[in-house]
């Protein structure tokens, strides 16, 4: 998965989704049982339609699967969803607090430190987008 298919997800998903969006947190990832994640729901969502559509719904406050982190891997499949990702903390990552960041925006910057995580991406519920690579937000755009 590129940093372009990744943008092109995370647009997709914000694009299907209602006026119950909560915001969407994403790990691209080969190697999810190295990550500081526990999952927050004992179930699987029903899955039904392409992963754009499938997060969107899940990205739903009306969704129990809405909080967290999903992962997928550089294929594009989902290999987990909602998730609790907790990164430890980068001590010189640069962060932008003029912006209204919160966070899913901080574990998704500190998280793309983390050996193996090629990105991470969210969509606040702002409707921000923002992809991060290696510790650093390397693609920011207010969808409209």
């Amino acid at each position: 998965m590129t940093r372009l298919d990744f943008i092109k997800l995370l647009h997709n998903i914000w694009l299907n989704s209602d006026a119950n969006f909560s915001g969407v947190g994403i790990i691209v990832c080969d190697t999810p049982a190295y990550l500081p994640i526990i999952n927050l729901r004992g179930d699987l969502p029903s899955i039904s339609g392409t992963v754009a559509e499938t997060l969107s719904r899940l990205s739903s406050d009306k969704s129990k699967f809405h909080d967290g982190f999903h992962i997928i891997n550089q294929a594009g499949l989902i290999s987990h969803f909602s998730q609790y990702f907790s990164p430890p903390i980068v001590p010189d990552v640069y962060l932008d607090r003029n912006r209204a960041i919160g966070g899913r925006f901080v574990a998704g910057i500190f998280g793309s430190t983390i050996p193996g995580v090629l990105m991470t991406g969210i969509v606040s519920k702002r409707h921000n987008l923002s992809i991060f690579e290696k510790g650093h937000e390397t693609h920011f755009e207010t969808l409209k």
